[in-house]
């Protein structure tokens, strides 16, 4: 690529944010190389291990969902103070009052809203926007996607990344796509827009492909900073800086293998390789304030739910983690012949409730899309069987990634090229 891939224009997106800029106000593109250039803000080294006082984010309003005929808004998210505990009990968050009650037949799956069908190759990523009613989408086909559930799913807009991509991250105004590297020799970047304006970018700096990306802390410009990381193995940070573009700040280097995932919390980045490891670095200072030693074979993905971390792999386990890193649960996913389930993503959804009616509290469901292309439902916090999509009803190939969706909605996208609209009814 040249210097001037990096500064192509491009029209604002469709459905914009309004035109805050947490970022700044620049509008010029440009180019960044990542190095190491020193840690965050000043701040203190050293931090005691666990997640932080703050816990885990606990998610916001969303409206009803997309076949309940009410746009009245409601918590997608339950606030019970129940847990699992190392005795083996275990606890109920955001779990049903007294009387409350389940809509639709019990035990009935969720109900398919809809299929999405424009792209090429795998789907590899996925973000929801509830403030505009959109799913954005990355592909292996090189695109991101944009579509609008207020146009019945229409594909609104497409961008080309000008590489596979395998990482999303929507913020604001802002959109970032983790790509792959196009050959052995090769390196994976990440692309950037603004999303109502010209501006574009080119974050180069990664050896290898970017498989995860994540936003939060604050720089000294008063900005969040952006994370990415992959197969160097090393977690690369960005911030908006005086240049009016992207900057690199330092590398977080502790992970021995390809880094999978990445989660924030309050002050906390949590991040998560594929042999097993996660990592807990304090953004106060760019510290390692701790680790987890998951032992995941094939860790695939991690999840936050209030005070509760979810990890799940390719060994077919999901394990349940309490704020201080320690073990609360070990569930096996299997597949017919009783074989584990290796399990390529996770996502933690919605059922029962009210949407015209907040003080009517939810259920939750575990989704685990498993290696035998099925999307496998478990109840929270029991791990009891809540039934299964199998392929028959479902993808046809394995699903890679996992989005919740407003209301009791989540979305499924797959190797099969498609992406699945699904809504507990």
């Amino acid at each position: 690529r040249t210097a001037a891939d990096s500064q192509a224009k491009m029209p604002s997106f469709p459905g914009g944010r309004g035109t805050s800029n947490s970022f700044g106000g620049g509008r010029s593109g440009g180019r960044s190389n990542s190095s190491s250039r020193g840690g965050y803000n000043g701040g203190k080294a050293g931090s005691s291990r666990g997640f932080g006082g703050s816990g885990f984010n606990g998610g916001g309003g969303s409206d009803g969902g997309f076949g309940r005929g009410s746009s009245a808004n409601s918590s997608s998210r339950g606030r019970g103070t129940g847990r699992w505990d190392s005795s083996g009990g275990r606890g109920n968050f955001g779990g049903r009052g007294k009387g409350g009650k389940r809509s639709g037949p019990a035990g009935s799956l969720p109900v398919k809203q809809g299929v999405l069908k424009e792209h090429t190759h795998t789907v590899t990523s996925m973000e929801v926007v509830e403030a505009t009613k959109q799913l954005f989408s990355g592909s292996l086909d090189g695109t991101v996607r944009i579509w609008s559930w207020e146009e019945s799913f229409t594909c609104v807009h497409t961008v080309n990344a000008g590489a596979p991509v395998e990482a999303l991250l929507v913020f604001e105004d802002w959109l970032f796509a983790g790509c792959q590297a196009l050959s052995p020799v090769a390196h994976g970047f990440v692309k950037v827009w603004q999303m109502t304006s010209s501006f574009e970018q080119t974050l180069e700096g990664h050896q290898g492909s970017v498989f995860c990306l994540a936003q939060g802390g604050m720089s000294p410009s008063g900005s969040p900073f952006i994370f990415s990381a992959g197969d160097d193995m090393g977690v690369k940070t960005w911030q908006f800086g005086a240049s009016n573009s992207f900057e690199p700040v330092v590398n977080l280097a502790g992970h021995k293998s390809t880094v999978q995932d990445m989660k924030v919390t309050g002050s906390t980045l949590l991040s998560a390789e594929r042999d097993g490891l996660i990592c807990m670095w304090d953004l106060a200072s760019g510290t390692l304030a701790g680790t987890i030693n998951t032992e995941h074979q094939g860790l695939m993905a991690i999840l936050l739910e209030e005070n509760f971390l979810f990890t799940a792999g390719l060994d077919g386990l999901v394990k349940v983690w309490d704020s201080a890193g320690v073990l609360q649960l070990s569930h096996q996913v299997t597949n017919k012949i009783s074989q584990p389930s290796g399990i390529t993503a996770i996502a933690i959804v919605a059922e029962g409730g009210n949407p015209a009616d907040a003080s009517v509290p939810n259920d939750f469901v575990l989704v685990t899309a498993c290696d035998d292309n099925a999307l496998k439902l478990w109840r929270c916090p029991t791990f009891d069987k809540r039934g299964i999509i199998a392929q028959s009803a479902g993808h046809s190939d394995v699903v890679r990634c996992l989005a919740k969706g407003p209301g009791n909605s989540f979305f499924s996208g797959s190797m099969d090229h498609t992406i699945m609209v699904w809504e507990f009814m």
